[in-house]
């Protein structure tokens, strides 16, 4: 389908938003418009276009005809961008290098797209944000494994502290860079799995294994939440410490309760309860306050570890079921039914003895609302699938098109 950009003007009494205009870059089946982030001083919007790793910049001054403007050539040693943020007259544009899985950058820029200084930061920096007060980034440094998993970078998070630019002439230098680790949580390893959290590649330390993939930052920008997705976990970060101070496992969703659709091969919309746990496994995620407290609202993806020497994932119909957990489980395995699924060899095999005791699927396929504590206080339950049924069947579990209808629902 076509990536575009569209605006929309809010008619707040309603709550309601109405499309004004839209942005299309011209690019099919790719990531031409990922991620947006907007300047109300200068009313530009700059878009990291995937496809090319750059930086397009649109003005939107009348937002009945956004135009580009001019792109940002962000490459440096081969490697493209993942994500852009905007504050207070900095743009900052994280890059990996061509090589994945050796340190990262954060480049700085005006909003005229001239450069301010760029910084090295972690490996494979996926997502970056500013705390709302402006004085810091935060950077989710991944450290994705090589595709061999010869080589596992240990994921981390970013501190870049803003303050001695805002207070001076000078630039943001390698200075003002902090870094906070997983090592100190590598003796804690099989009591981190025995409480939920997902720690699993092949040879890994706790502090390899975690993935940072989203930060949300709260409201008084003294503490940030960033999510292990791989993981199934959260990561609680004290950002003037530059420390990660708790890791929160997630849990998981039960569909024997919430209903889904599970296969892509029955030819039709099929939201029933299965006898299958969803990792919740976020993506993106961001905070609210209320009365005085933090939430966590996330958007649950989910995500698997697959790789050309280590893959995880596979489908329900090739797994080898317990016969007392699973005694229908021929009936189960068919296509219609569980057997396409994607599910994970990580887990399920509770008892040890080489046959899977519980299936786990990927995502919860809600949004979520979640305290400081990673305590579970609201989920949407199938409320996605349901509506998306009820409002635009023709493309339900789609790529966004009616060719597509169900190629998602495994």
């Amino acid at each position: 389908m076509l990536l575009t950009i569209t605006v929309y003007l809010p008619t707040i009494a309603q709550i309601e938003s109405e499309a004004v205009s839209t942005y299309k870059s011209g690019l099919i089946d790719e990531s031409g418009t990922e991620i947006v982030t907007y300047d109300v001083k200068t009313q530009r919007v700059f878009v990291f276009n995937a496809s090319g790793g750059n930086v397009d910049v649109l003005d939107i001054s009348n937002p009945s005809v956004p135009t580009l403007m001019f792109t940002i050539e962000v490459s440096m040693d081969g490697g493209a961008a993942n994500c852009v943020a905007f504050h207070n007259g900095v743009l900052a544009v994280a890059v990996a290098d061509k090589n994945e899985q050796d340190l990262g950058t954060v480049a700085f820029y005006d909003a005229f797209g001239k450069i301010i200084s760029k910084v090295k930061v972690g490996a494979l920096p996926d997502m970056l944000t500013f705390t709302p007060d402006g004085k810091y980034i935060l950077v989710a440094n991944e450290g994705q494994p090589s595709d061999d998993y010869s080589v596992d970078p240990e994921g981390s998070i970013s501190i870049i502290d803003l303050q001695p630019y805002k207070n001076s002439t000078g630039s943001i230098s390698q200075d003002d860079v902090k870094t906070a680790d997983f090592k100190k949580f590598n003796p804690l390893k099989d009591t981190l799995i025995e409480s939920g959290v997902r720690i699993f590649g092949p040879g890994a330390t706790v502090a390899e294994d975690l993935e940072p993939e989203y930060i949300a930052v709260s409201a008084d920008s003294t503490k940030a939440w960033a999510i292990l997705q791989e993981n199934n976990a959260l990561a609680v970060l004290d950002i003037s410490n530059a420390e990660i101070t708790d890791l929160l496992p997630l849990g998981v969703k039960d569909h024997n309760i919430h209903p889904i659709d599970a296969s892509n091969r029955d030819d039709k919309i099929n939201i029933q309860t299965w006898p299958v746990h969803g990792f919740y496994m976020p993506d993106a995620i961001d905070t609210i306050q209320y009365n005085g407290l933090d939430f966590i609202i996330s958007a649950n993806e989910g995500d698997s570890r697959d790789y050309d020497s280590y893959s995880e994932e596979t489908r329900v119909k090739d797994l080898t079921l317990d016969p007392i957990a699973y005694p229908n489980a021929a009936d189960l395995q068919k296509n219609e039914n569980l057997g396409r699924l994607k599910t994970t060899t990580a887990n399920g095999d509770i008892d040890g003895d080489g046959d899977i005791d519980q299936i786990y699927s990927y995502g919860a396929r809600s949004f979520s609302i979640w305290s400081a504590k990673g305590e579970l206080i609201y989920d949407s339950g199938d409320d996605i699938e349901q509506l998306t049924a009820l409002n635009i069947p023709e493309s339900f579990n789609s790529q966004g098109t009616s060719e597509s209808f169900d190629s998602r629902s495994d």
